[in-house]
């Protein structure tokens, strides 16, 4: 069985799109997924990176392209109530020390509940409802996700991604390669079926000169 590394933040409507292609790859190509949430906005400021909402003609764009692709891939889709919103609550919540064995049906009943059904995802108790819906310990993981231990799972989580060159979300990590964004699935399949296209040399070498072209263009 194939090992997946998925890390992303219920903020981001492509982590929703790649979970839902993940969960379909898990049954085709027996993979095995692991969850790690992480807060978006550490890893954006650890790159020095703007985030979607604070550039206001890429948010509309972005918007856009979730339209498209929702429509094309026949994938319901709405944004939560409030957007952006904490997902501290819901990250927490979505934590393996917190959910355990469980894990996979929190993550799945956040994702439904905030981008199918519209619910207010800063809202602990709305997050609470939609878990209890699909009959889900809801209580007891929300006292779980205040602990000493969650707060530093999820911050070893963003040191993790950080530390594998994570610069966003959905980002998926097998063995050592990244690939992120929805549009990368394709390729890490690729990669993980040994049909990977990259020219591993070609990169080596523009890696190498591309820098110093850079730095005579200067004035």
């Amino acid at each position: 069985m194939k090992d997946l590394n998925f890390f992303f933040d219920f903020l981001s409507p492509f982590s929703y799109f790649a979970w839902l292609k993940l969960e379909d790859l898990k049954k085709e190509k027996s993979l095995n997924v692991n969850y790690y949430p992480v807060a978006l906005g550490p890893l954006l400021n650890h790159w020095g990176i703007k985030g979607p909402g604070e550039v206001e003609p890429k948010r509309e764009f972005l918007l856009k392209q979730c339209l498209r692709y929702s429509e094309e891939n026949e994938i319901s889709f709405t944004t939560p109530k409030t957007h952006p919103f904490n997902s501290l609550y819901s990250l927490r919540l979505a934590l393996k020390g917190v959910s355990g064995e469980l894990q996979p049906q929190v993550i799945s009943a956040l994702w439904k509940a905030g981008w199918q059904k519209r619910i207010d995802m800063g809202e602990p108790e709305e997050l609470l409802a939609a878990l209890r819906a699909e009959g889900l310990p809801a209580d007891e993981l929300y006292e779980k996700s205040f602990f000493k231990e969650a707060k530093v799972e999820l911050k070893q989580n963003i040191q993790n991604a950080i530390s594998k060159g994570a610069f966003g979300v959905p980002t998926m990590v097998v063995g050592d390669e990244l690939f992120w964004g929805v549009d990368s699935l394709p390729a890490m399949l690729s990669f993980m079926e040994g049909r990977d296209s990259l020219n591993r040399e070609k990169l080596i070498d523009l890696l190498a000169s591309t820098p110093r072209a850079a730095a005579q263009s200067l004035p």
